[in-house]
């Protein structure tokens, strides 16, 4: 039993090892530079708090002097800044500090060098620069793919695959958007976030497959984000509502009731989303008709339109409308509108074709690097395993080697005792043998012999057999002589049972002893 923990107790331990070589430690430790415990600490709550470390940084400014810090914490505190205002909804207004930031983190920390790539990136978005965009996030992947096994920094890989969700689906690419969402829910089961967060990315992966008309697809993810939404109030409440009412209307399962609800949630939304609302119970009706319905939420839609890009938008559908009725005098003002005020270039296929590309070779870099690294954690399991097996093998060996070692012990014990107890009977056949002859020697005296032999053949007539076979030229009386030797009988004592003079008798045991080997032979017997 003691072996077998032993045999599981340095298993346990190599997997261990093995765990604690593939897990890094903080990124902050063992490094070269001194990092400002208050910037570490406003660091960490930015992910918790970001409107209280925003006060944080904004006192860090105040209050210390960021000429006199060393290049490391002046660029990590513009990143800090950087990632408040992203995390506020305000634009960033340090960019180019943060571009150094991001030049500066590629020489000297992955970790931070991937979030600074990844606020680049937030930056470029917001600039329309998409493919540029792209590129950064695809970038911050391949840092973080290089680094840290997976699930490194589960909130930050969940925000950074949102971001190239919402890009994707800006885009109309719902396959690519997908990929991502499902990436990101997979890294929010990781990390301890908001609940709701769980809702809003099933929302919107629902909402993919919902514009790839996969509607039961669909309605299956809008309804998991109402069962995980831990709160009616919540924006996303009505938002998902007015989708599975979309679902009804353009799957054709429930039309009329689809509608009711949609003019139901239209009139209850705020005046910033009832625009897109009424666009969408527009272009219900110009799909499945009447068109005179599609032409007044179209209408609403225009009119109350918060931006030019929607009014354009709208602008367009009303113009086709008013062209298939005819009305030339309607029509012509909506088409000086949109010469004035023209909607915004559709997706470029070029663009798309681009950005797929992008993101179709991280995907094969991705794939390569996760072989890479199972090849690498099979080796090492491998080879733990078959260290295990070695070790097995030797305790294996070393326990049957001790148990033969303990067996023969007991063998040759066992032999020992038998050959003891062989030998204690011989002896006491032999003295028993011997004290009956003594016997009849006493009481018969000079006739005793035929007794005295008979008594010998017996016990030991098969070892006489052997005897008188080994030695075939031996007398009668030599014979008598070496049988009475053996019982231990004196010469004087011999020449009396013989009827011979001891003289005689001397001279036939010297003779006797010249031709047998008589101590080996009264060693068997005795």
């Amino acid at each position: 039993m003691k072996k077998l923990y032993l045999i599981l107790s340095i298993s346990f331990s190599l997997l261990v090892l093995a765990h604690c070589t593939s897990n890094p430690k903080p990124w902050y430790a063992d490094k070269p530079y001194n990092i400002s415990p208050k910037l570490l600490r406003i660091d960490n709550l930015m992910w918790l708090q970001p409107d209280s470390a925003t006060r944080e940084l904004s006192r860090f400014w105040a209050n210390y002097n960021i000429d006199s810090a060393d290049a490391f914490n002046k660029h990590y505190f513009n990143l800090l800044v950087s990632e408040a205002l992203f995390k506020g909804g305000y634009p960033q207004s340090n960019r180019k500090r943060l571009l150094k930031a991001v030049d500066y983190f590629d020489t000297t920390d992955y970790w931070l060098s991937a979030r600074a790539h990844y606020m680049n990136g937030v930056g470029l978005s917001a600039n329309d620069s998409i493919i540029e965009a792209l590129g950064e996030y695809l970038h911050v992947l391949d840092i973080m793919d290089e680094h840290i096994p997976t699930p490194p920094h589960p909130r930050f890989m969940m925000l950074i695959h949102c971001r190239l969700g919402d890009l994707f689906s800006e885009q109309y690419m719902q396959e690519p958007a997908i990929v991502c969402y499902e990436n990101a829910l997979r890294y929010n089961d990781y990390s301890e976030t908001n609940p709701l967060t769980r809702s809003y990315l099933l929302q919107d992966i629902g909402f993919q497959y919902d514009k790839l008309q996969k509607y039961d697809t669909a309605r299956y993810y809008y309804n998991e984000a109402l069962r995980f939404l831990p709160d009616t109030t919540d924006v996303l409440y009505p938002k998902v509502l007015f989708y599975l009412a979309m679902l009804d209307c353009t799957s054709g399962s429930d039309f009329e009731h689809g509608i009711v609800e949609l003019k139901r949630l239209a009139s209850q939304c705020s005046e910033s989303n009832r625009d897109w609302r009424y666009v969408n119970i527009g272009l219900i009706y110009q799909e499945a008709g009447p068109v005179d319905s599609a032409l007044v939420y179209f209408q609403k839609a225009f009119d109350t339109g918060i931006n030019d890009a929607m009014k354009s938008f709208v602008a367009e559908f009303i113009y086709e409308i008013y062209e298939n009725q005819g009305d030339t005098l309607k029509m012509t003002g909506f088409a000086k509108y949109l010469i004035e005020k023209p909607s915004n270039e559709r997706v470029s296929m070029a663009r798309v074709s681009t950005l797929n590309s992008m993101f179709q070779d991280y995907l094969t870099r991705h794939q390569e690097r996760v072989q890479h690294q199972n090849s690498k954690q099979a080796i090492i399991y491998v080879t733990i395993a078959v260290a295990i097996i070695l070790l097995v093998v030797f305790i294996i060996v070393k326990l049957r080697n001790k148990k033969r070692t303990i067996e023969n012990q007991k063998l040759q014990e066992e032999k020992q005792r038998l050959q003891t107890d062989y030998e204690n009977s011989k002896r006491q056949q032999y003295e028993a043998l011997q004290n009956r002859v003594k016997s009849i020697f006493k009481e018969k005296s000079n006739n005793s012999l035929p007794l005295i032999i008979n008594e010998f053949k017996l016990v030991y007539i098969d070892f006489l057999n052997k005897i008188y076979l080994a030695y075939p030229n031996l007398s009668e009386t030599e014979k008598n002589i070496l049988i009475l030797t053996l019982l231990n009988f004196r010469i004087k004592e011999e020449a009396v049972i013989l009827n011979l003079s001891e003289n005689t008798v001397m001279k036939y045991r010297s003779n006797l002893k010249k031709k047998v080997d008589f101590d080996l032979i009264s060693s068997q017997i005795r």
